[in-house]
């Protein structure tokens, strides 16, 4: 039996496990300038290939809510970290596309399945009063990771070879899987009956329940559109405007500092005055800083637009990362908060492949950005829809 370790501790284990999930996640966008051509591949074939990894994603997350509901938590995050790191390795020695997909989808469902855990953990862990604040802590782990990545790619070694990039983010997460295994506390496993039953599907399709969770997925699903587009063609985007390599690593640093500083402000926010009057600052200034965004060139202002749009786009998905849970039991948390990060899994795929569709028909880094305003809009409707429905 593990000894049991502070909640701090505990809270700390999770912020590095989501740290290295983001690592991950952006690794292909941040290798993409370098990897693509190695691999010969076309606009096309480059958005499926940033797709396999959110397909995987939206797997893996609808799967880990039933299993952990079951086994507890940390066997289930354990798995996936582990899954993640071996494919993440994988990466850095594939030959083809039809290869790519296979690893990234695989890589792709030990991401999915890390989240919900992580999400769910941290709330339980976290004092009634700070839950959102916690779960938005643990949630900035997500761009930090990816802000390390953006450091690494800077560096000469990541420069002569993007290999590098996918073997520091499988080593990593194989070694915080020994930590994870002696220091994270254990979560008791629930009953079966308890499980995938006539309660657990009243909480998410209820007749009471039903705004509340297609509320959920259609904000999670936006944002997480818009966010893996970002995550994945930003790179390329800036590169068609005459950004250098090393320049747009160092901007796709500064979008996921925003990123976390904006996920910290979100569960802030929440905790002291509520969800609405938050969201709706955010998804007002995140379209307006899109809109500025799609015609900007020059290094400066591309950089501080990136970093505003970072800030906004990951606090509007963690925002709704922190409210989550708050809106189901504790029974079937591990249920309904899978169930809504699968939403936004389903939406990440589709962020990629529309991004490479519009490049392959001719469309301009301008244009792509602007495609994702309306796609804002209807995740902040969704959302500020959200917060009038009851929790729990």
């Amino acid at each position: 039996m593990t000894k049991p370790t502070t909640p701090a501790m505990a809270i700390g284990l999770c912020l590095l496990a989501a740290m290295l999930e983001g690592f991950d996640i952006a690794s292909m966008g941040v290798a993409g300038p370098r990897m693509l051509p190695d691999l010969g591949l076309s606009p096309e074939e480059a958005g499926a290939a940033f797709s396999a990894s959110p397909l995987g994603l939206f797997v893996g997350a609808l799967m880990a809510g039933p299993f952990a509901d079951r086994l507890g938590r940390k066997p289930v995050l354990l798995a996936s970290v582990v899954v993640f790191g071996l494919f993440s390795i994988a990466t850095a020695w594939v030959p083809n596309l039809d290869v790519l997909l296979l690893v990234r989808f695989l890589c792709g469902v030990g991401l999915g399945g890390a989240m919900p855990m992580l999400l769910a953990m941290s709330a339980e862990l976290a004092g009634e009063k700070r839950k959102a604040f916690t779960v938005g802590l643990v949630t900035a782990g997500l761009p930090l990771g990816g802000a390390l990545v953006g450091l690494l790619a800077r560096t000469d070694a990541a420069q002569a070879d993007w290999r590098l990039i996918f073997i520091v983010g499988g080593v990593a997460p194989l070694i915080l899987a020994a930590l994870l295994l002696f220091l994270l506390p254990e979560t008791k496993a629930k009953s079966a009956e308890d499980v995938l039953t006539g309660d657990s599907l009243h909480a998410l399709f209820g007749r009471d329940r039903l705004a509340t969770t297609a509320s959920l997925w259609i904000s999670f699903a936006a944002i997480a559109l818009v966010l893996h587009l970002f995550l994945n063609w930003l790179p390329i985007l800036l590169g068609q405007r005459g950004v250098a390599p090393k320049d747009t690593a160092g901007i796709m640093t500064l979008f996921n500092i925003g990123g976390a500083l904006g996920g910290l402000f979100a569960g802030w926010a929440i905790d002291r005055i509520g969800a609405k009057r938050p969201f709706l600052g955010i998804f007002l200034m995140l379209m307006l800083v899109l809109i500025v965004l799609s015609g900007l060139t020059g290094t400066t202002p591309l950089a501080l637009m990136a970093f505003a749009a970072g800030f906004l786009i990951m606090a509007g998905q963690f925002g709704l990362y922190a409210l989550a849970p708050q809106h189901y039991g504790e029974k079937v948390r591990g249920v309904g908060v899978g169930a809504a990060v699968s939403a936004g899994r389903l939406g990440s795929v589709f962020g990629p492949l529309v991004a490479g569709m519009l490049l392959g028909s001719g469309a301009t880094s301008g244009d792509v950005v602007m495609s994702t305003v309306p796609i804002v809009a209807v995740a902040g409707l969704a959302a500020l829809a959200l917060t009038v429905w009851g929790r729990k």
